[in-house]
């Protein structure tokens, strides 16, 4: 099961968001309607909106990135490959229908090697 700070709704609040981040600290969340993935909130989304004067109250769907990398299953050799490429820090696993099925870390990816 994914932990819930890894996850938010598209109609959450930056300020929720701020603090699911600070919470998983691995500087991203996934943004999830009706447990479908349609986007991620990296740190640096947060600042890009910060600086395009963006308040707290901006919700996750204005934020987030909807050209994020993703697995249709769990594959090390080609999460390794997205890692090492996009320099993100977690990747989403869902199935044809965008269901969340899994999360890799790249902190656990890491500690399996």
């Amino acid at each position: 099961m994914i932990p819930e700070y890894f996850l938010v709704h598209k109609n959450e609040q930056l300020k929720s968001i701020i603090e699911k981040i600070v919470i998983n600290s691995h500087r991203a969340v996934i943004v999830v309607d009706k447990k479908k993935v349609i986007g991620l909130i990296s740190e640096g989304d947060i600042l890009k909106s910060l600086v395009y004067k963006k308040d707290l109250n901006a919700t996750a769907s204005t934020l987030m990135n909807k050209s994020f990398k993703f697995l249709n299953k769990k594959d090390n050799t080609e999460a390794k490959k997205i890692f090492k490429k996009y320099l993100c820090s977690l990747i989403p696993v869902v199935n044809s229908e965008m269901i969340l099925q899994d999360l890799i870390t790249l902190d656990k990816f890491l500690a399996e090697l």
